[in-house]
């Protein structure tokens, strides 16, 4: 009689011929992960892209996930992201400690210690986690007053970019910060490269915009207080104000190139009482007056361009005159 194999024996053989399937790990070129596929069977592109750097060899961190199944081997899921198992602890200590000096205002010191974390992480063999190194790019780029620090930012930018994937919140304020730099020579299509470059800020500085210009306006109170200075602050200040001194500093720009500019006016208010028959107007007369003898630029184009902000339309209020020296200062953000 003939005697069959029992079903449970044939289906062990079925999986021992299929084998197992793995999930993705470090390399993000297919043909690494298949020691037998013939070489006619890679992909050009997907070999380029595992060759992107130490960042770039690894599967971004990030990935929205529901359990360990949907992330990378070198992945856990934690909190429906998809976060990396290697790490340095002294490396997020220091990150940490970054994180509390930056917000204490040491900007400096905030950098340095960024650094010796990502120093920690290099020397751990450990990949960065996207929340890190997009902090450290942010602060650096947001600091920047110089063309190496520039340089340093963009390249962190590029770090953060090839650590996360798309839609990641820790890339948002990066590319912010990258957005308003891109006036300063910027080459944007370089952080689409698959291997980072050695410079990022390759072109010639173009003219920035008023939406990329930050304006301060340092105008303390008076004693005794004035309605009158209080409405004038008001003025200064608002969008229209604003948008004046965004304007002058880019036609500053245009002579010197510079991305900050300074000034220092004196503002001299009184009103003129205008009789209109049943009712009196009060109207304001305001002089900002130059405290250098510069002809031309920031100071100049503000001396001239204020007082358009207190036309006929404005009000004044009964009360003395005064007199204040008011700083503006602009620069691309």
């Amino acid at each position: 009689m003939r005697t069959h194999a029992p079903i449970w024996a044939i289906a062990l053989l079925v999986a021992a011929s299929l084998g197992c399937q793995r999930r993705p790990g470090l390399s993000a070129d297919p043909a690494a992960r298949d020691t037998d596929a013939p070489a006619t069977n890679i992909d050009p592109a997907a070999a380029a892209r595992g060759r992107r750097g130490q960042a770039g060899r690894r599967t971004p961190a990030g990935s929205a996930c529901s359990g360990r199944d949907d992330c990378p081997s070198d992945q856990s899921c934690v909190d429906a992201r998809c976060e990396y198992r290697a790490t340095s602890v002294s490396g997020e200590i220091l990150a940490a400690a970054a994180a509390a000096q930056e917000q204490a205002g040491d900007w400096d010191g905030a950098i340095e210690t960024y650094q010796a974390a990502l120093t920690r992480f290099s020397e751990a063999s450990a990949p960065v986690p996207p929340r890190i190194v997009c902090a450290a790019a942010d602060l650096t780029l947001r600091s920047a007053r110089n063309a190496e620090a520039r340089e340093r930012g963009a390249r962190a930018a590029d770090q953060c970019f090839r650590a996360a994937v798309p839609g990641h919140p820790a890339r948002a304020p990066v590319q912010r910060a990258l957005a308003r730099l891109r006036y300063e020579g910027l080459e944007i299509a370089l952080f689409d490269a698959d291997v980072p470059p050695e410079r990022f800020f390759t072109q010639e500085p173009s003219r920035p915009t008023v939406d990329v210009v930050e304006v301060e306006i340092a105008m303390p109170d008076l004693e005794p207080a004035s309605r009158s200075h209080a409405g004038v602050r008001e003025r200064l200040q608002s969008d229209e104000g604003r948008r004046a001194v965004a304007d002058c500093f880019v036609q500053d720009w245009e002579v010197r190139h510079e991305g900050a500019a300074s000034a220092e006016l004196v503002l001299r208010y009184s009103v003129r009482l205008r009789d209109m028959g049943s009712y009196d107007v009060f109207e304001p007369q305001l002089a900002f007056e130059r405290t250098t003898r510069a002809e031309d630029g920031f100071e100049a184009c503000l001396a001239r361009s204020l007082p358009e902000l207190f036309g006929a339309n404005q009000r004044g209020t009964r009360g003395e005159p005064w007199n204040q020296a008011v700083r503006f200062a602009a620069r691309v953000q």
